[in-house]
Protein backbone atom coordinates (compact mmCIF):
# COMPACT_ATOMS: atom_id res chain seq x y z
CA UNK A 1 0.00 0.00 0.00
CA UNK A 2 2.63 2.68 1.09
CA UNK A 3 4.73 1.34 -2.04
CA UNK A 4 1.65 2.29 -4.24
CA UNK A 5 1.03 5.39 -2.69
CA UNK A 6 4.76 6.80 -3.14
CA UNK A 7 4.50 5.80 -7.08
CA UNK A 8 1.46 7.50 -7.67
CA UNK A 9 3.30 10.68 -5.70
CA UNK A 10 6.21 10.33 -7.70
CA UNK A 11 4.47 10.43 -10.51
CA UNK A 12 2.22 13.12 -9.84
CA UNK A 13 5.34 15.13 -9.78
CA UNK A 14 7.28 14.54 -12.71
CA UNK A 15 9.95 12.74 -11.86
CA UNK A 16 12.53 12.12 -15.18
CA UNK A 17 13.74 8.64 -15.76
CA UNK A 18 16.68 7.23 -14.40
CA UNK A 19 19.76 9.39 -16.71
CA UNK A 20 22.14 6.47 -15.92
CA UNK A 21 25.83 6.78 -14.45
CA UNK A 22 27.33 8.38 -17.33
CA UNK A 23 24.90 11.49 -17.34
CA UNK A 24 24.57 12.01 -13.26
CA UNK A 25 26.48 15.19 -14.02
CA UNK A 26 24.59 17.88 -13.60
CA UNK A 27 22.12 19.99 -11.21
CA UNK A 28 20.80 17.72 -8.22
CA UNK A 29 17.23 16.20 -9.18
CA UNK A 30 15.12 16.86 -6.17
CA UNK A 31 13.96 13.15 -6.67
CA UNK A 32 14.69 10.02 -7.89
CA UNK A 33 13.85 6.65 -7.90
CA UNK A 34 14.86 6.03 -4.23
CA UNK A 35 12.00 4.28 -2.50
CA UNK A 36 10.08 3.07 -5.56
CA UNK A 37 9.91 -0.52 -6.29
CA UNK A 38 12.96 -2.17 -7.18
CA UNK A 39 14.51 -3.38 -10.68
CA UNK A 40 14.64 -7.07 -11.22
CA UNK A 41 18.31 -6.96 -10.50
CA UNK A 42 20.81 -8.41 -13.15
CA UNK A 43 24.03 -9.58 -14.03
CA UNK A 44 24.31 -6.48 -16.61
CA UNK A 45 27.41 -3.90 -16.14
CA UNK A 46 25.55 -1.67 -19.01
CA UNK A 47 27.27 1.71 -17.94
CA UNK A 48 30.42 0.61 -15.93
CA UNK A 49 32.75 0.94 -19.36
CA UNK A 50 31.60 4.22 -20.05
CA UNK A 51 33.22 5.13 -16.48
CA UNK A 52 36.73 6.17 -16.61
CA UNK A 53 39.57 4.20 -15.02
CA UNK A 54 40.29 5.11 -11.57
CA UNK A 55 43.66 7.38 -11.44
CA UNK A 56 43.66 6.54 -7.29
CA UNK A 57 45.37 4.33 -5.78
CA UNK A 58 42.44 1.77 -4.33
CA UNK A 59 42.42 -1.97 -2.56
CA UNK A 60 42.00 -4.97 -5.26
CA UNK A 61 39.19 -6.35 -2.16
CA UNK A 62 36.72 -4.60 0.12
CA UNK A 63 36.53 -6.63 3.00
CA UNK A 64 34.41 -4.44 5.46
CA UNK A 65 31.87 -1.77 5.27
CA UNK A 66 33.03 1.48 6.51
CA UNK A 67 32.17 5.08 5.11
CA UNK A 68 35.17 5.27 2.84
CA UNK A 69 35.27 1.51 1.63
CA UNK A 70 31.97 -0.65 1.51
CA UNK A 71 30.05 -3.07 -0.62
CA UNK A 72 26.89 -4.89 -1.40
CA UNK A 73 26.31 -8.30 -3.21
CA UNK A 74 27.40 -6.93 -6.57
CA UNK A 75 29.29 -3.79 -5.86
CA UNK A 76 32.45 -2.13 -4.32
CA UNK A 77 32.56 1.41 -3.84
CA UNK A 78 35.45 3.10 -2.49
CA UNK A 79 35.54 7.64 -1.49
CA UNK A 80 38.50 9.17 -2.12
CA UNK A 81 39.23 13.18 -1.30
CA UNK A 82 35.63 13.56 -2.52
CA UNK A 83 35.22 11.57 -4.96
CA UNK A 84 33.38 8.03 -5.32
CA UNK A 85 34.99 4.89 -6.96
CA UNK A 86 33.22 1.70 -8.10
CA UNK A 87 34.43 -2.17 -9.02
CA UNK A 88 32.49 -5.23 -9.45
CA UNK A 89 32.64 -7.23 -5.83
CA UNK A 90 33.84 -10.18 -7.24
CA UNK A 91 36.71 -8.69 -9.15
CA UNK A 92 40.08 -7.78 -8.40
CA UNK A 93 40.64 -4.52 -9.15
CA UNK A 94 39.05 -2.75 -12.04
CA UNK A 95 37.98 0.32 -10.26
CA UNK A 96 36.13 3.13 -12.21
CA UNK A 97 35.08 6.63 -11.03
CA UNK A 98 31.94 6.97 -10.76
CA UNK A 99 29.74 10.36 -12.16
CA UNK A 100 28.47 12.24 -9.74
CA UNK A 101 25.56 15.15 -9.80
CA UNK A 102 27.68 18.57 -9.52
CA UNK A 103 26.48 19.35 -5.92
CA UNK A 104 28.50 16.20 -5.12
CA UNK A 105 31.43 15.95 -7.12
CA UNK A 106 34.21 16.44 -4.95
CA UNK A 107 32.34 17.15 -1.81
CA UNK A 108 31.61 13.92 -0.67
CA UNK A 109 32.97 12.63 2.94
CA UNK A 110 30.88 9.31 3.40
CA UNK A 111 29.14 6.71 1.61
CA UNK A 112 27.70 3.46 2.76
CA UNK A 113 25.97 0.88 0.67
CA UNK A 114 23.19 -1.69 1.76
CA UNK A 115 20.77 -3.74 -0.38
CA UNK A 116 19.86 -1.58 -3.92
CA UNK A 117 20.64 1.74 -2.00
CA UNK A 118 23.74 3.71 -0.86
CA UNK A 119 23.64 7.12 0.96
CA UNK A 120 26.60 9.79 0.20
CA UNK A 121 27.32 13.03 2.68
CA UNK A 122 28.28 16.06 1.67
CA UNK A 123 30.30 18.52 4.09
CA UNK A 124 27.57 19.50 5.88
CA UNK A 125 26.33 15.72 6.85
CA UNK A 126 23.22 16.45 4.18
CA UNK A 127 22.31 12.58 3.18
CA UNK A 128 22.14 11.70 -0.57
CA UNK A 129 20.63 8.51 -1.91
CA UNK A 130 21.40 6.94 -5.15
CA UNK A 131 19.28 4.25 -6.10
CA UNK A 132 19.17 0.71 -7.99
CA UNK A 133 22.79 -0.18 -6.51
CA UNK A 134 22.34 -3.72 -7.38
CA UNK A 135 21.69 -3.39 -10.86
CA UNK A 136 24.03 -2.12 -13.97
CA UNK A 137 25.65 1.32 -13.80
CA UNK A 138 23.38 2.83 -16.16
CA UNK A 139 20.30 2.84 -13.59
CA UNK A 140 21.38 4.84 -11.13
CA UNK A 141 20.23 8.24 -10.23
CA UNK A 142 20.58 10.16 -6.99
CA UNK A 143 18.03 12.05 -4.80
CA UNK A 144 18.22 14.67 -2.00
CA UNK A 145 14.62 14.42 -1.33
CA UNK A 146 14.16 12.52 2.26
CA UNK A 147 11.50 12.88 5.27
CA UNK A 148 7.68 12.93 5.28
CA UNK A 149 6.04 12.28 3.37
CA UNK A 150 7.45 9.18 1.58
CA UNK A 151 10.91 10.50 1.25
CA UNK A 152 9.70 13.25 -0.74
CA UNK A 153 10.59 15.26 2.27
CA UNK A 154 13.44 18.43 1.55
CA UNK A 155 16.18 16.43 3.07
CA UNK A 156 17.78 15.75 5.92
CA UNK A 157 21.32 15.24 8.16
CA UNK A 158 22.95 12.71 9.62
CA UNK A 159 22.95 14.32 13.61
CA UNK A 160 25.97 16.37 14.25
CA UNK A 161 28.78 15.32 16.56
CA UNK A 162 28.31 11.42 15.35
CA UNK A 163 31.03 9.57 15.80
CA UNK A 164 30.19 6.50 13.41
CA UNK A 165 27.04 6.23 10.87
CA UNK A 166 26.16 3.48 8.50
CA UNK A 167 23.53 2.82 6.01
CA UNK A 168 20.64 0.16 6.30
CA UNK A 169 18.47 -1.90 3.76
CA UNK A 170 15.66 -4.46 4.73
CA UNK A 171 14.37 -5.15 1.85
CA UNK A 172 11.58 -7.55 0.36
CA UNK A 173 13.69 -8.97 -2.54
CA UNK A 174 16.61 -9.34 -0.66
CA UNK A 175 16.12 -10.36 2.81
CA UNK A 176 12.06 -11.62 2.24
CA UNK A 177 11.23 -12.11 6.22
CA UNK A 178 12.59 -11.65 9.19
CA UNK A 179 12.13 -13.37 12.73
CA UNK A 180 10.83 -12.21 16.19
CA UNK A 181 11.52 -13.29 19.64
CA UNK A 182 8.66 -15.91 19.48
CA UNK A 183 10.18 -17.71 16.44
CA UNK A 184 7.98 -16.20 13.97
CA UNK A 185 9.33 -15.31 10.12
CA UNK A 186 7.38 -12.15 9.04
CA UNK A 187 7.69 -10.79 5.89
CA UNK A 188 9.34 -7.66 5.27
CA UNK A 189 5.99 -6.00 3.49
CA UNK A 190 5.65 -4.39 0.32
CA UNK A 191 8.08 -1.89 1.17
CA UNK A 192 12.03 -1.45 2.19
CA UNK A 193 13.38 -0.16 5.88
CA UNK A 194 16.02 2.15 5.12
CA UNK A 195 17.12 4.13 8.38
CA UNK A 196 20.85 5.87 8.81
CA UNK A 197 21.80 4.73 12.08
CA UNK A 198 24.36 6.98 14.02
CA UNK A 199 26.31 7.03 16.87
CA UNK A 200 26.66 9.35 19.48
CA UNK A 201 29.94 10.96 20.70
CA UNK A 202 29.60 9.24 23.74
CA UNK A 203 28.82 6.05 22.36
CA UNK A 204 25.76 5.37 24.19
CA UNK A 205 22.93 6.44 21.77
CA UNK A 206 21.99 5.25 18.34
CA UNK A 207 19.77 7.28 16.90
CA UNK A 208 17.72 6.55 13.51
CA UNK A 209 17.01 8.85 10.68
CA UNK A 210 14.18 7.07 8.18
CA UNK A 211 13.44 8.55 4.49
CA UNK A 212 9.98 8.13 5.25
CA UNK A 213 9.80 9.60 8.73
CA UNK A 214 10.47 13.61 9.74
CA UNK A 215 13.26 15.54 9.10
CA UNK A 216 14.52 15.31 12.46
CA UNK A 217 16.76 13.01 15.02
CA UNK A 218 14.29 12.36 17.43
CA UNK A 219 14.27 8.61 16.96
CA UNK A 220 16.72 6.40 19.23
CA UNK A 221 17.44 2.75 19.32
CA UNK A 222 19.34 1.95 22.99
CA UNK A 223 22.69 0.12 23.34
CA UNK A 224 23.23 -2.77 25.62
CA UNK A 225 22.61 -2.51 29.38
CA UNK A 226 19.16 -0.44 29.10
CA UNK A 227 21.06 2.26 26.52
CA UNK A 228 24.15 2.65 28.99
CA UNK A 229 26.52 0.63 26.80
CA UNK A 230 29.54 2.89 25.64
CA UNK A 231 30.27 2.05 21.64
CA UNK A 232 33.35 2.84 19.87
CA UNK A 233 32.30 1.71 16.30
CA UNK A 234 29.12 0.95 14.83
CA UNK A 235 27.78 -0.82 12.03
CA UNK A 236 24.66 -1.93 10.50
CA UNK A 237 23.08 -4.20 7.71
CA UNK A 238 19.67 -5.39 6.79
CA UNK A 239 18.29 -3.77 10.40
CA UNK A 240 20.66 -5.50 12.02
CA UNK A 241 23.40 -3.41 14.41
CA UNK A 242 26.77 -4.84 15.34
CA UNK A 243 28.95 -2.49 18.35
CA UNK A 244 31.97 -3.01 20.14
CA UNK A 245 33.42 -0.96 23.31
CA UNK A 246 37.12 -0.55 23.77
CA UNK A 247 37.51 -3.91 25.56
CA UNK A 248 36.19 -5.62 22.77
CA UNK A 249 33.06 -6.62 23.83
CA UNK A 250 30.56 -7.07 20.68
CA UNK A 251 26.77 -7.15 20.24
CA UNK A 252 24.67 -7.81 17.84
CA UNK A 253 20.75 -6.60 17.65
CA UNK A 254 17.63 -6.95 14.74
CA UNK A 255 15.83 -3.38 15.16
CA UNK A 256 14.30 -1.23 13.11
CA UNK A 257 11.16 0.93 13.13
CA UNK A 258 9.01 -1.46 12.11
CA UNK A 259 10.08 -4.03 14.08
CA UNK A 260 10.24 -2.16 17.21
CA UNK A 261 6.04 -1.80 17.32
CA UNK A 262 6.02 1.84 15.82
CA UNK A 263 4.38 1.14 12.65
CA UNK A 264 0.77 0.07 14.22
CA UNK A 265 -0.64 1.79 10.85
CA UNK A 266 0.39 -1.19 8.88
CA UNK A 267 1.30 -3.84 11.58
CA UNK A 268 -0.15 -5.92 14.20
CA UNK A 269 1.43 -6.46 17.41
CA UNK A 270 1.48 -7.77 20.72
CA UNK A 271 3.01 -8.54 23.76
CA UNK A 272 0.88 -11.60 24.40
CA UNK A 273 2.95 -14.79 23.75
CA UNK A 274 2.72 -15.51 19.87
CA UNK A 275 4.35 -19.09 19.82
CA UNK A 276 2.20 -21.16 18.14
CA UNK A 277 -0.64 -18.44 16.80
CA UNK A 278 -2.43 -19.83 13.44
CA UNK A 279 -1.73 -15.87 12.42
CA UNK A 280 1.06 -14.74 14.40
CA UNK A 281 1.34 -10.67 15.22
CA UNK A 282 4.67 -9.04 15.76
CA UNK A 283 6.14 -10.47 18.98
CA UNK A 284 6.98 -7.32 21.31
CA UNK A 285 9.23 -6.13 22.86
CA UNK A 286 11.47 -6.59 20.02
CA UNK A 287 14.63 -8.78 19.92
CA UNK A 288 17.34 -7.29 22.34
CA UNK A 289 20.83 -7.11 22.22
CA UNK A 290 22.78 -10.30 21.96
CA UNK A 291 26.13 -10.63 23.30
CA UNK A 292 28.73 -12.08 20.67
CA UNK A 293 31.55 -14.61 21.56
CA UNK A 294 34.81 -12.41 21.92
CA UNK A 295 37.64 -12.53 19.36
CA UNK A 296 40.45 -15.02 21.23
CA UNK A 297 41.96 -13.29 23.50
CA UNK A 298 45.55 -13.39 21.74
CA UNK A 299 43.76 -12.24 18.50
CA UNK A 300 44.22 -8.41 18.48
CA UNK A 301 41.46 -6.28 16.97
CA UNK A 302 40.26 -2.78 16.05
CA UNK A 303 37.30 -0.42 16.10
CA UNK A 304 36.56 -1.48 12.29
CA UNK A 305 33.72 -3.42 12.97
CA UNK A 306 31.11 -4.98 9.39
CA UNK A 307 27.98 -6.69 9.42
CA UNK A 308 27.08 -7.87 5.87
CA UNK A 309 23.64 -9.70 4.22
CA UNK A 310 24.74 -13.28 2.93
CA UNK A 311 21.15 -14.50 1.92
CA UNK A 312 17.32 -14.54 2.97
CA UNK A 313 15.96 -14.60 6.71
CA UNK A 314 17.32 -12.08 9.33
CA UNK A 315 19.54 -14.66 10.55
CA UNK A 316 21.90 -14.67 7.36
CA UNK A 317 24.47 -12.25 8.36
CA UNK A 318 28.32 -12.40 8.68
CA UNK A 319 30.47 -10.37 11.12
CA UNK A 320 34.08 -9.05 10.98
CA UNK A 321 36.52 -7.28 12.78
CA UNK A 322 39.47 -5.88 11.63
CA UNK A 323 43.05 -7.20 13.32
CA UNK A 324 45.93 -9.06 13.40
CA UNK A 325 46.51 -12.66 14.26
CA UNK A 326 50.30 -13.85 14.78
CA UNK A 327 51.52 -10.91 12.90
CA UNK A 328 49.47 -11.39 10.13
CA UNK A 329 47.07 -8.72 9.26
CA UNK A 330 43.54 -9.08 8.22
CA UNK A 331 39.69 -9.41 9.52
CA UNK A 332 38.15 -12.15 11.91
CA UNK A 333 35.08 -13.18 11.00
CA UNK A 334 31.73 -15.22 11.66
CA UNK A 335 28.17 -15.79 10.71
CA UNK A 336 25.53 -14.17 13.06
CA UNK A 337 24.42 -17.85 14.96
CA UNK A 338 28.16 -19.19 14.94
CA UNK A 339 30.26 -19.57 18.10
CA UNK A 340 34.00 -19.42 16.63
CA UNK A 341 36.13 -16.80 15.29
CA UNK A 342 38.11 -17.22 11.95
CA UNK A 343 40.60 -15.13 11.16
CA UNK A 344 41.24 -14.17 7.06
CA UNK A 345 44.95 -13.10 6.29
CA UNK A 346 44.66 -9.48 3.21
CA UNK A 347 48.41 -8.43 3.55
CA UNK A 348 46.64 -4.84 4.03
CA UNK A 349 47.33 -2.19 6.47
CA UNK A 350 45.46 -1.72 9.75
CA UNK A 351 43.70 1.16 9.43
CA UNK A 352 41.43 1.53 12.32
CA UNK A 353 42.03 1.77 16.52
CA UNK A 354 43.48 -0.90 18.15
CA UNK A 355 40.96 -2.28 21.02
CA UNK A 356 41.81 -2.97 24.20
CA UNK A 357 40.94 -6.93 23.45
CA UNK A 358 40.38 -8.92 26.94
CA UNK A 359 39.14 -12.26 27.31
CA UNK A 360 36.91 -11.40 30.35
CA UNK A 361 33.66 -9.41 29.50
CA UNK A 362 33.82 -5.89 30.56
CA UNK A 363 30.95 -3.94 29.05
CA UNK A 364 30.34 -3.06 32.49
CA UNK A 365 33.32 -0.92 32.84
CA UNK A 366 32.04 0.84 29.20
CA UNK A 367 28.19 1.68 31.13
CA UNK A 368 26.81 5.70 30.60
CA UNK A 369 24.99 7.51 33.39
CA UNK A 370 21.46 6.19 34.18
CA UNK A 371 18.91 8.44 32.39
CA UNK A 372 18.02 10.84 35.08
CA UNK A 373 14.44 11.32 34.57
CA UNK A 374 12.96 9.93 37.82
CA UNK A 375 9.14 10.23 37.74
CA UNK A 376 6.42 9.92 41.17
CA UNK A 377 3.31 11.21 41.89
CA UNK A 378 0.18 9.96 44.27
CA UNK A 379 -3.42 9.38 44.55
CA UNK A 380 -5.15 8.88 46.97
CA UNK A 381 -3.58 6.53 49.12
CA UNK A 382 -1.52 5.03 46.53
CA UNK A 383 2.09 6.66 45.49
CA UNK A 384 3.92 5.77 41.90
CA UNK A 385 6.89 5.68 41.09
CA UNK A 386 9.03 5.62 37.65
CA UNK A 387 13.13 5.92 37.76
CA UNK A 388 15.49 6.32 34.92
CA UNK A 389 13.11 6.63 32.26
CA UNK A 390 14.85 6.37 28.75
CA UNK A 391 12.38 6.98 25.59
CA UNK A 392 14.70 4.37 23.60
CA UNK A 393 14.53 2.12 26.45
CA UNK A 394 11.45 -0.55 25.58
CA UNK A 395 10.54 -1.76 29.81
CA UNK A 396 10.82 0.26 32.89
CA UNK A 397 9.63 -0.44 36.35
CA UNK A 398 6.19 1.09 37.74
CA UNK A 399 6.64 0.69 41.17
CA UNK A 400 2.90 1.61 43.39
CA UNK A 401 2.47 1.14 46.94
CA UNK A 402 -0.41 1.46 49.37
CA UNK A 403 0.51 0.95 53.25
CA UNK A 404 2.82 -1.74 53.50
CA UNK A 405 2.08 -3.36 50.36
CA UNK A 406 4.24 -2.97 46.99
CA UNK A 407 3.37 -3.74 43.72
CA UNK A 408 5.86 -4.18 40.64
CA UNK A 409 4.46 -3.68 37.82
CA UNK A 410 6.34 -3.12 33.70
CA UNK A 411 6.12 0.26 31.56
CA UNK A 412 6.32 -1.00 28.28
CA UNK A 413 6.47 1.94 25.85
CA UNK A 414 7.31 2.36 22.21
CA UNK A 415 7.46 5.73 20.55
CA UNK A 416 4.86 6.85 18.42
CA UNK A 417 4.63 7.33 14.96
CA UNK A 418 5.17 10.92 13.91
CA UNK A 419 5.08 13.08 10.64
CA UNK A 420 5.74 16.39 12.21
CA UNK A 421 9.37 17.30 13.33
CA UNK A 422 10.59 17.51 17.02
CA UNK A 423 13.11 17.37 19.02
CA UNK A 424 15.32 14.55 20.46
CA UNK A 425 14.99 13.19 24.02
CA UNK A 426 12.69 14.67 26.31
CA UNK A 427 11.67 18.34 26.19
CA UNK A 428 8.53 20.88 27.22
CA UNK A 429 6.77 19.35 24.01
CA UNK A 430 4.84 15.96 24.58
CA UNK A 431 6.09 12.92 23.89
CA UNK A 432 3.73 9.96 23.00
CA UNK A 433 4.36 6.69 23.33
CA UNK A 434 2.57 3.58 22.90
CA UNK A 435 2.27 1.81 26.24
CA UNK A 436 1.78 -0.99 27.85
CA UNK A 437 1.19 -1.67 31.39
CA UNK A 438 2.29 -5.27 32.36
CA UNK A 439 1.26 -7.39 35.60
CA UNK A 440 3.42 -10.05 36.48
CA UNK A 441 2.11 -13.56 35.71
CA UNK A 442 2.53 -14.62 39.56
CA UNK A 443 0.10 -11.32 40.93
CA UNK A 444 -2.43 -12.81 38.76
CA UNK A 445 -1.83 -16.55 39.12
CA UNK A 446 -1.69 -16.07 43.11
CA UNK A 447 -3.47 -14.09 45.84
CA UNK A 448 -3.09 -11.03 44.17
CA UNK A 449 -2.26 -7.84 45.60
CA UNK A 450 -4.61 -7.46 49.04
CA UNK A 451 -4.48 -3.89 49.99
CA UNK A 452 -8.15 -2.81 48.11
CA UNK A 453 -6.54 0.66 46.73
CA UNK A 454 -4.04 -1.98 44.50
CA UNK A 455 -6.67 -4.71 43.93
CA UNK A 456 -9.25 -2.47 42.88
CA UNK A 457 -6.13 -1.00 40.33
CA UNK A 458 -5.58 -4.38 39.09
CA UNK A 459 -9.14 -6.09 38.88
CA UNK A 460 -10.93 -2.21 37.27
CA UNK A 461 -8.31 -0.87 35.79
CA UNK A 462 -6.33 -3.28 34.39
CA UNK A 463 -9.06 -6.05 33.98
CA UNK A 464 -6.90 -8.47 35.65
CA UNK A 465 -5.18 -8.59 32.69
CA UNK A 466 -1.41 -9.50 32.04
CA UNK A 467 -1.05 -7.14 29.48
CA UNK A 468 -3.06 -3.88 28.80
CA UNK A 469 -2.43 -1.25 26.25
CA UNK A 470 -2.28 2.55 27.49
CA UNK A 471 -1.13 6.01 26.01
CA UNK A 472 1.96 7.55 27.50
CA UNK A 473 2.70 10.81 27.27
CA UNK A 474 5.97 12.19 28.91
CA UNK A 475 7.82 15.78 29.02
CA UNK A 476 10.73 16.75 30.69
CA UNK A 477 8.56 17.31 33.99
CA UNK A 478 5.58 14.98 33.75
CA UNK A 479 4.65 11.66 32.83
CA UNK A 480 1.26 10.51 32.59
CA UNK A 481 -0.26 6.94 32.40
CA UNK A 482 -3.81 7.66 30.87
CA UNK A 483 -5.32 4.02 31.52
CA UNK A 484 -4.10 4.02 35.48
CA UNK A 485 -5.42 7.96 35.74
CA UNK A 486 -1.75 8.68 36.78
CA UNK A 487 0.20 11.77 36.14
CA UNK A 488 3.95 11.82 37.84
CA UNK A 489 6.46 14.77 38.31
CA UNK A 490 9.72 14.88 37.78
CA UNK A 491 11.94 14.21 40.78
Amino acid sequence: MLRHALAATVLAVGVLAPGGAAAANGPCRPVGTAGLADLVPGDSTLGLSALPPATVELPPQVPLRGTTETFNRRWSFALREGRTYVKEAAATGGWRAMALPDCLAGRVTGISVDDDELVALDEDGRIYTMDHALNAPWTWNWTYRYGAPLWLGEGNTVPYGSTRWTWSVLSPGEDRVWRDTAGNDHPVGGAKVSHVFALSADGSRITYVDPWLPADHSYEMATPHRGRFQAVALSTAASTSFVVNRYGDLYTRLYDFDISGSDRVFFGYSYEDQRGAAFPKIQLPAPDWVRQPKVPAAGELTDRISVHKTGRGSDARELRVEGRDHGFTGYWHKSLTASRWTFTATGRPLQGRLLRNTAEDRSADTLAPPSPYDYAGAQGGMTARVDAFDVAVEDTRLLLRAGDEELRLTLHTVDGLRQSARAAGLTAQPRRFYGTVEVPQSVLDGPGAQHPLLRGLVQDLLGSARFTDTDVVVTDRTMTIARLGLTLNRT
